[in-house]
């Protein structure tokens, strides 16, 4: 991907918690193809100490994943059953170790995880639990216009319960889809809970690319928008990381 990239986060404790247990992570490599770009939020829960550990080793999984097996597999292939394959073997033994801790130490343990992988025109994504991507694409000739289109589905019930997530459940099988990046300004968000509980989408127009010139830029708006959530009351951990990629 040979394209100009910019991006933002916010890392905020809710007004409620003594610690933020969410852990976040972004990271570009080059290779000879263009950059590949890594994005993942890990929303960790089981209480002080617990949450973070669990968000913590996730990330750290996930990461060492990218390194270790998906750079190496998608030179080889670009099969997306490959892909999904070994990325939902990463997903289940993740959740074994933190189940099988959690039953060890007798304590709740537990983290959602969404995963996005940006490479060749072609987007990934692994995602557990109701941590949410977002992706944003500026329409041509409208300045402030922008089409924003949520790519991951919360695995919950009630709007309250889990139904999938790291640890806690004994399923831990994410959903895989691949994409094409879209031509033009684009933008991905990945957001917490915390982050986007009481925000409406029409609020999420002001993260339009075009209107976010540069990283500081990004980071002055997410910064805005938890502020305005805790206005709100939002007792959660408020995290968030926008990636922009500019034609």
């Amino acid at each position: 991907m040979n394209r100009k990239i910019v991006y933002g986060y916010v890392w905020e404790a809710g007004t409620h918690k003594q610690i933020n247990e969410d852990s976040l992570f972004f990271r570009t490599v080059k290779t000879k193809n263009g950059s590949l770009l890594i994005g993942c939020i890990c929303d960790g829960m089981g209480g002080i100490g617990n949450g973070e550990t669990a968000s913590g080793y996730a990330v750290e999984q996930l990461e060492r994943w990218i390194f270790k097996e998906f750079i190496p597999t998608i030179r080889r292939s670009k099969s997306n059953a490959v892909i999904r394959g070994k990325g939902i073997r990463l997903f289940q033994k993740i959740n074994r170790e933190l189940f099988q801790h959690m039953k060890l130490k007798r304590i709740p343990l537990g983290t959602t995880a969404s995963l996005l992988i940006l490479y060749e025109g072609k987007g990934y994504v692994f995602h557990i639990g109701d941590s949410r991507i977002y992706r944003f694409h500026s329409i041509p000739l409208l300045k402030k216009a922008v089409h924003v289109k949520r790519l991951t589905k919360d695995h919950k019930k009630d709007d309250s319960t889990l139904t999938r997530c790291l640890g806690l459940n004994p399923k831990g099988e994410p959903d895989f889809f691949q994409f094409s990046i879209l031509k033009g300004s684009c933008g991905f968000l990945l957001c917490s809970d915390g982050f986007y509980r009481n925000l409406e989408k029409e609020q999420l127009k002001c993260l339009s690319p075009k209107m976010l010139k540069d990283g500081k830029n990004i980071q002055k708006r997410l910064w805005e928008i938890a502020e305005r959530m805790k206005k709100k009351g939002e007792r959660d951990n408020l995290s968030a990381l926008y990636i922009k990629l500019e034609p």
